[in-house]
């Protein structure tokens, strides 16, 4: 790809440089939240709140800043911290979840099947967790929605040696409401999980069969013996064990699909891109994904990435290899681009749209 150097141009390149650096350094402190038990707990928010008469949550922001060792005398700090950390933790209201329809009627014990445990875990008072999806802003700045509760909060989760694998979270509920609403009259979906999504459509009048692909026969074991006979409207439900792979070629029958085969956007990313090009032969079925937005987001990264290395003159020999995801996308990148030339703020704005970031990969 080529870069017409204009003045005009070039600022705005250094400009996206500096946001997607700032989108970065965010991500990674954000990140270093997520999980914690030890920034601070209900017995010590409570005391601060109760001598001080400070607002709970402004006493637990300021324990945030304390935690990520932030400087915030310094004003453009302040700034930061205030719009992309703070701006982004919210207090959440736990009956909102409570009184989902999963929440109500699902019941489990811990139960130990081999080496997978169903069990109740939880987030502890004033622990951080991711409960939306990114998104992104005109400015291409991105925007992390973080929550915690104020009393601790139990969910169902699988464990697998030890390590939790799946779990009905509030980002899960949050997340996939959206697919909820769209789906009706015949639904695939590939990654049975715990069932949420699953449970959540059979609910629906509008819903009238649910095929699910599920390659993990222990996954469907379990599902089959501890959850399923708590599902309503189960005889709409149909479960095939089969990989997703062998779907991606094939005009599938139904109205709808909704994808979730994945942990999070960056182990979904490859996967994310197989199935968007098989979407492309599909006569009827319209796809859905789990955290779709966050994918574009990714992407969005990887050709700013690559912009970079056009303006500062990287050559061929740059993208012969490919060792992750990333790499064989701007990889791709180049491949596309060869011959294009961008001489305008407005040409490359068009580009960093999400249906063209998609394009310039999947087009053959």
């Amino acid at each position: 790809m080529k870069i017409v150097k204009s003045k005009e141009l070039l600022d705005y390149i250094n400009e996206l440089e500096n946001i997607n650096e700032l989108n970065l350094s965010i991500s990674d402190l954000l990140f270093s939240l997520l999980g914690r038990r030890d920034i601070t707990s209900k017995k010590e928010i409570d005391t601060l709140a109760a001598s001080s008469h400070y607002d709970k949550h402004d006493l637990f922001i300021d324990k945030i800043s304390d935690y990520l060792d932030i400087d915030l005398t310094i004003e453009d700090n302040q700034e930061i911290f205030d719009q992309f950390i703070a701006g982004s933790i919210s207090k959440l209201d736990p009956k909102k979840y409570l009184d989902n329809p999963y929440y109500q009627n699902i019941k489990i014990q811990d139960i130990k099947d081999k080496d997978f445990e169903l069990v109740w875990d939880h987030y502890d008072p004033y622990e951080v967790f991711a409960y939306l999806d990114l998104t992104c802003m005109q400015n291409y700045s991105e925007v992390n929605s973080l929550g915690y509760f104020e009393e601790p909060f139990k969910f169902i989760a699988l464990n697998y040696k030890g390590v939790t694998w799946m779990s009905i979270t509030p980002n899960e509920i949050e997340t996939m409401q959206k697919a909820i609403d769209t789906v009706k009259d015949e639904v695939t979906v590939f990654g049975l999980g715990l069932g949420y999504f699953i449970y959540m459509i059979l609910l629906k009048e509008e819903v009238s069969k649910v095929t699910v692909i599920e390659k993990d026969s222990h996954i469907v074991h379990l599902f089959k013996e501890y959850l399923l006979p708590q599902f309503k409207n189960a005889d709409k439900l149909k479960i095939v064990v089969d990989d997703a792979n062998s779907y991606l070629n094939k005009d599938l029958e139904s109205d709808y699909a909704f994808i979730d085969l994945w942990h999070d956007p960056f182990d979904g990313l490859d996967f994310f891109l197989k199935f968007k090009k098989s979407e492309k032969k599909q006569s009827r079925c319209k796809f859905l994904y789990w955290l779709e937005s966050s994918f574009y987001l990714l992407l969005r990264r990887c050709f700013i990435s690559y912009l970079l290395e056009c303006r500062d003159g990287l050559d061929e020999s740059n993208y012969k290899v490919s060792k992750t995801i990333e790499d064989k996308i701007i990889n791709t990148n180049h491949q596309k681009t060869k011959s294009l030339a961008i001489a305008s703020k407005a040409q490359l704005d068009k580009l960093l749209e999400d249906n063209s970031l998609l394009e310039l990969l999947l087009n053959d």
